[in-house]
């Protein structure tokens, strides 16, 4: 089956998008920093992907891809100086025995040709790729976001503490009451939300990472993953992460297996052949692989590494990863992808502003880790 055309894929527009998305933007401006105090560090934290564990030198090795699956900066063989930035997806900065096993993969490619999507570094020549080990999301609109960001805020306590637990997921179902018909109510969001509950703590560099949203694809529409090769899975030696005998378990095993060896992912992209079935704006189904499997397009290569100094962990804070510092190749599509662009410009200004960091993208992975 042929993928879909993007130019096939209509953008659902909503006459009161633009004021929630102003909510939104502000209600996520407060929060960073409101963090300042929240999280009792001395500095503003993310409202989502916090707690860093690490920043590692990269490099990324587009194939000779052909077909569909060679377009945007996928179409001829390259190779990428990168980084890569693990981190865990809630927004405090705790012992890992307190937060879930929810973590980000956040890639920065550099010197890639051609002007970024960000109207405000147009000609910096990085590239970026957000990813979750997990397949779906749990907010779909800027009214999700909205809503759900507050009730984001509260876990893991909501769901572990039984006086809290039914009256959160009554509130999320019904975005706090606002959804009176139980056919509107949020039951694909809640499960998604409810799916990284049942993400197990393993060894970062074993999960699997998802972009859950849509981009373009050049002519298509695609999803993009990275994967464990399974030479580098077979060598991992660190496999259990203890946080409850450890408070900074999954650090202290990344930092372990960096320096033991070379480790390495498949990139990955599912091409997009069935618009009804494989949905752009709601991004709490999976995508289902007998439609459109995954096609490996790059590979992802972490040498050897020392990551274990407190100066690894101030570039990786201050390393920005957003889907929007893109290509228009690879533009991201669906309203969620689109509340993105703002949320995550404004949390990075926001936090580098309160921090005094300066908020300028590097020219390579050296200018971060030396």
């Amino acid at each position: 089956m042929d993928p879909v055309r993007y130019e096939d894929y209509r953008a659902v527009e909503r006459p009161t998008y633009q004021e929630e998305l102003d909510a939104v933007v502000a209600q996520v401006a407060r929060r960073t920093g409101a963090s300042v105090e929240r999280e009792g560090v001395g500095r503003a934290v993310r409202t989502a992907h916090g707690k860093t564990y690490g920043l590692l030198k990269a490099t990324v090795t587009v194939g000779d891809n052909q077909g569909f699956h060679g377009q945007g900066i996928f179409a001829r063989p390259a190779v990428y100086d990168a980084v890569v930035r693990y981190s865990n997806g809630l927004g405090h900065q705790r012992p890992d025995h307190q937060l879930g096993a929810a973590c980000g993969m956040g890639i920065k490619l550099f010197g890639v040709p051609g002007g970024s999507l960000l109207a405000d570094e147009p000609d910096t020549g990085t590239f970026d790729l957000n990813l979750i080990n997990n397949e779906v999301f749990f907010a779909n609109t800027a009214y999700d976001y909205m809503v759900i960001e507050e009730l984001f805020a509260e876990l893991p306590e909501a769901l572990v503490n039984p006086a809290r637990r039914k009256t959160w997921m009554a509130e999320f179902l019904t975005r706090r009451g606002t959804l009176a018909d139980p056919d509107g109510w949020l039951w694909d969001e809640l499960f998604a939300m409810l799916s990284f509950t049942t993400v197990p703590r393993r060894n970062l560099l074993s999960y699997t990472y998802n972009s859950m949203g849509a981009f373009r694809y050049g002519d298509s529409i695609a999803k993009i993953r990275t994967v464990p090769t399974a030479e580098s899975l077979a060598a991992l030696t660190h496999q259990i992460v203890d946080v409850g005998a450890d408070n900074e378990a999954f650090r202290r095993t990344l930092v372990a297996e960096a320096a033991e060896r070379d480790h390495s992912f498949e990139l990955q992209v599912q091409l997009n052949t069935d618009l009804a079935r494989m949905p752009v704006d709601n991004t709490s189904v999976k995508w289902p692989e007998e439609l459109s499997p995954w096609v490996t397009v790059a590979r992802v290569d972490l040498p050897r590494q020392d990551i274990g100094g407190d100066d690894n962990l101030a570039a990786a804070d201050a390393t920005s990863i957003t889907p929007w510092r893109s290509r228009e190749e690879h533009r991201p599509i669906g309203e969620i992808q689109r509340v993105r662009q703002e949320v995550y410009r404004r949390s990075s200004v926001e936090r580098h502003r309160i921090n005094g960091q300066e908020r300028r993208e590097p020219a390579g992975s050296a200018e971060l880790l030396g």
